[in-house]
């Protein structure tokens, strides 16, 4: 996950892709503040959204791999003796059950070497950590972790939950064993017995200790010790999260929820409101982007249609005004809205670096509320972003005039 940075400047960078503000608005609440910095800081290690092979596109063609193994196994020809449907079923059943289903995000990933993925249900909070469940031979096992952090070696059986805080940290390693998670090895390291101690350099003194029966050794042989069951070098983070309806739909469907939606990109000097409106009148709405999925599609729609200089007017909004402030997805046709703080793995990753700045100033000196959002393309980095305006970007920088647009999006 990209690390989202606080700007301190107010000031509205107009650049030639987007209108961006820089710099925390004054009417931003202090709690909201403070938890978006938590946030941004606990998922500051992790950089792979966007950024890895696509995990999506393998996680279909396994689908296809196990539904053609079935298909030989039905024809007496041999096949995969996991049963593709079982897994998808056990994991639906699960989600069905999980109280509060909607405020978690989701992940599949592989962690041993079958051709059933793991599911990773993340809390988004510290205290609630996350949760892999694995499937095998019928039986779904789940693992609880110590707060959020944790890494994989992909198809070599191994998973390490490495977190911590206020001087206690750990390395706790563990495997899928007949179809359970079992603890493998690790360690903890920290303040030692009388609290926190400093070298001459004002740097922290750690204990270190390994091992069930906790044997003090160095920092080398700690992690000599660690890479020897874990190699690090080989971890990795989980691709890419969904909200519940589209880790739903992808088990079900092997598709996001949005797979067979269009779009229309307008290009027309229009407010944000404005824009709604006009897609409301169309028989769609300001377009909803809950997946990097979706936000690809509509990547490729704009770069085909040669509108990559236009900056569009989506469905998301700041709720200021309603006195839920933070940003969300609205969704009208469905009535649902997604606040992208709370579903931080897989809405709050879209934005530009430094964004939400949540204010700015205009091209006059003129201090703006920005609470309505626009999605450009960036070509040096061959994707899109989101960034937050105010809902008339001209009335802020008038040479935006004939670059202006909003996205429709219709349930097709």
């Amino acid at each position: 996950m990209a690390k989202i940075k606080t700007k301190t400047g107010l000031l509205i960078c107009l650049c030639a892709v987007c209108l961006g503000a820089c710099g925390k608005s004054n009417d931003v609440p202090e709690e909201y503040e403070e938890e978006e910095t938590q946030r941004k800081e606990e998922n500051e290690e992790s950089e792979s959204h966007g950024k890895q092979e696509n995990f999506f596109e393998r996680y279909r063609k396994k689908i296809e791999e196990a539904g053609r193994d079935e298909e030989q196994e039905e024809n007496g020809v041999g096949g995969d003796s996991d049963n593709i449907e079982e897994y998808k079923e056990a994991y639906l059943a699960y989600l069905k059950e999980f109280e509060n289903a909607g405020t978690y995000t989701y992940s599949l990933i592989y962690v041993d070497e079958d051709d059933i993925p793991e599911l990773v249900i993340d809390s988004g909070y510290e205290a609630g950590g996350c949760i892999v469940l694995t499937f095998h031979d019928g039986v779904l096992d789940e693992w609880q972790s110590s707060r959020l952090n944790f890494t994989y070696i992909e198809g070599g059986n191994l998973l390490c939950n490495s977190d911590g805080n206020m001087g206690y940290y750990y390395d706790s390693v563990y495997t899928i064993r007949d179809g359970k998670w079992c603890y493998v090895d690790g360690g903890t390291w920290g303040d030692g017995p009388d609290g926190p101690q400093f070298d001459k350099n004002d740097e922290f003194i750690f204990v270190y200790h390994w091992g069930e029966g906790e044997e003090e050794v160095s920092e080398e042989e700690y992690q000599n010790r660690l890479n020897e069951v874990y190699p690090l070098d080989q971890r990795k983070y989980p691709e890419r999260y969904y909200i519940l309806k589209d880790i739903r739909s992808v088990l079900e469907t092997g598709e996001v929820s949005s797979a067979d939606h269009r779009y229309e990109l307008i290009v027309e000097d229009v407010t944000w409101k404005e824009a709604e409106s006009l897609c409301r009148e169309k028989g769609g709405y300001l377009a909803t982007v809950t997946a990097w999925e979706e936000m690809e599609r509509i990547q490729e729609q704009i770069v085909s249609e040669d509108k990559s200089q236009v900056t569009f007017f989506v469905g998301a909004n700041n709720g200021r005004d309603s006195g839920s402030f933070g940003y969300r997805w609205i969704e009208p046709e469905s009535g649902e809205t997604y606040e992208m703080l709370n579903l931080y793995n897989a809405l709050f990753v879209f934005w530009l670096e430094g964004e939400p700045s949540y204010t700015g100033l205009t091209e006059d000196g003129v201090e703006v509320d920005e609470d309505y959002v626009v999605l450009f393309y960036r070509k040096s980095d061959d994707r899109c972003y989101l960034n937050d305006v105010p809902n008339d970007i001209l009335s802020a920088a008038s040479f935006y005039s004939g670059r202006v647009g909003y996205i429709c999006e219709y349930e097709e």
